[in-house]
């Protein structure tokens, strides 16, 4: 059985073909951003729609079907290979926290501050018991099936990276990756997994998807972007290379 694509799939345009697809949304409702600076591979996107109100749509590989959050169940695996679901609804003894951050696109130029409420990845890691060496890595993947990323200990650690289930003081859209999504604020906005769906613990260094396919040499935000919002990198181990060394 064929699934029928959301309807906001159709509002979505690619920068990589000839023809430009029209946005379906009403005046209104469109937000038109300045300086949007597409790659050469933007048409290797599934979605991308700069004029949506809240934040850009932007996504790889076809979004997952949509889910409850009560349905969400994020699967765990350490590094002695044993396999755990996490129903969503057994982290309720887990503190909620709100942040504001930005979320920047380096890769399209582009950067929106929202903000995210949710848990703090370091507090899943401690109620579900996930650890790792103090030199290792966490890959991040999302139920799209493909996408993954990584980020290291230290990095997963820091109290800014939380899973979060609200946007602006709402339910996370499916679009923007919910249920339950991945924020990252002082990494590249790739780093922040949409549809959450496992967490897998490494000790060496698993290299996330875009350094797979050679679209990103790290996820490590420009000093011009740092310096123009104020992001503070991570105390510790960076996961990727530093720009400065690629």
């Amino acid at each position: 059985m064929t699934s029928q694509p959301a309807p906001w799939i159709s509002r979505l345009f690619s920068f990589g073909s000839k023809a430009r697809t029209a946005s379906t949304r009403p005046a209104s409702e469109r937000r038109i951003r300045e300086g949007i600076r597409p790659p050469k591979f933007a048409d290797k996107f599934a979605l991308l729609d700069f004029e949506a109100p809240v934040a850009p749509v932007i996504s790889m590989f076809a979004p997952p079907p949509e889910l409850m959050l009560g349905d969400v169940t994020i699967g765990i695996r350490g590094e002695d290979l044993k396999y755990a679901d996490i129903p969503w609804s057994t982290l309720s003894a887990v503190p909620r926290v709100s942040m504001k951050a930005p979320m920047v696109c380096q890769i399209f130029n582009w950067n929106e501050e929202i903000e995210w409420s949710g848990i703090r990845l370091a507090d899943f890691l401690e109620a579900t018991g996930l650890q790792v060496h103090d030199l290792g890595y966490f890959v991040i993947h999302s139920r799209d099936g493909q996408y993954f990323e990584t980020l290291s200990r230290d990095e997963a650690l820091d109290p800014r990276v939380m899973l979060v289930n609200q946007m602006n003081g709402l339910p996370l859209p499916h679009e923007y990756g919910g249920p339950v999504r991945l924020v990252v604020p002082f990494l590249q906005g790739y780093k922040s997994v949409k549809w959450v769906a496992r967490i897998h613990a490494y000790r060496h260094d698993p290299i996330g998807i875009k350094r797979l396919l050679g679209q990103s040499k790290s996820g490590a935000l420009g000093r011009a972007w740092l310096d123009k919002l104020g992001i503070v990198p991570a105390e510790g181990r960076a996961g990727d290379p530093a720009p400065d060394r690629v």
